[in-house]
């Protein structure tokens, strides 16, 4: 064998791939403008250990791309491999949105930034987050939040802390962060494009006591709600909000479990009861939502019956057309 033949085909081969690499991902043009319209693609529809664990459901969080804003929401483990499986250009971000501190919310965060910012050579897109994971847990690092720019990386996003009920503006298109009841500094938000509002609720809870046979019983312990005949108390700030948009995207976990944490089933028909919402996606499945049977059809059909709300259960790595489904 000819050792140094050898040597120079590989030196020549890397140099043009390395050349064809950087070509790829750090040196690019912005995409043009997508077309108007409201698109949803769910790269993961879990929540919870159980579903991080398994990937069944996944959790990856979902994309959203309407009237030109690409808008990647709470990435969590998977991110990027489900990402990629959808075709989806992660270098054409405008923004990603991480709603609160818990793995399954943002552990693909920086993967993604790394997209977003093309290999972390552009300053580009916006990563929106709580304070208390960029700032006091630092669960997202310095580097992917553009801050370490001395590493000889010059990229990274502009970072923007989220404020309860404080408007960012995207491209056009208000995004309101409205707080919600889970895991500390948590927020939900409210996306309004001027034609259509688009609410997402993160992870919350809601019923907080409801009524039973032998009285009211409060939501102090975490079993499944088997005896509820009525909602007593519930959370009117989720309601009220949440309440007035035309489509909402809703973690919901389960029909009657953890409702100490999240909204299930029975307080997300409560929710809807006598709202403006014209369309309703359930979403961050448990995984005893499909293991060992799958609930999903069932709990989407309660919603729908006892709210009168169109309601669709959200499926790994599906795209809806938005506006085509809203009645």
């Amino acid at each position: 064998m000819n050792i140094q033949k050898l040597d120079a085909e590989l030196r020549q081969k890397t140099a043009a791939a390395v050349g064809q690499a950087f070509t790829k991902y750090r040196h690019r043009e912005e995409a043009a403008p997508s077309p108007p319209g409201a698109a949803i693609t769910f790269l993961g529809t879990g929540g919870n250990p159980e579903a991080v664990l398994s990937q069944i459901p996944r959790t990856a969080g979902f994309y959203l791309e309407i009237d030109g804003l690409r808008l990647y929401v709470d990435p969590g483990p998977g991110a990027v491999v489900r990402a990629q499986e959808a075709g989806i250009d992660l270098g054409m971000l405008d923004g990603i949105f991480v709603s609160h501190g818990h793995l399954d919310h943002y552990a693909g965060t920086e993967a993604l930034i790394e997209g977003m910012c093309w290999g972390m050579y552009c300053r580009r897109g916006l990563l929106m987050a709580p304070g208390q994971i960029l700032e006091r847990e630092h669960l997202l690092s310095r580097y992917h939040q553009g801050r370490n720019s001395d590493l000889g990386y010059k990229g990274g996003p502009s970072v923007i802390t989220l404020e309860a009920h404080q408007p960012i503006q995207l491209k056009g298109l208000t995004l309101t962060p409205i707080p919600v009841h889970h895991a500390g500094e948590n927020y939900g938000f409210i996306l309004d494009t001027g034609n259509l509002k688009v609410g997402y609720t993160s992870d919350t809870n809601y019923i907080q006591s409801y009524l039973t046979p032998t009285g009211i019983q409060d939501l102090s312990r975490k079993g499944p709600i088997m005896d509820l005949t009525e909602v007593v108390e519930y959370r009117r700030d989720i309601k009220d909000l949440f309440g007035q948009v035309d489509v909402l995207i809703a973690n919901v976990t389960g029909h009657n479990i953890y409702a100490n944490r999240h909204i299930t089933t029975l307080g997300l028909a409560h929710l809807l009861q006598g709202s403006k919402v014209k369309l309703c996606f359930i979403t961050h499945f448990n995984h005893c939502c499909l293991w060992p049977e799958d609930l999903r059809p069932a709990m989407a059909t309660f919603v729908e019956h006892t709210s009168g709300t169109r309601t669709l259960y959200a499926k790994d790595g599906f795209s809806y057309d938005i506006l085509a489904n809203i009645t």
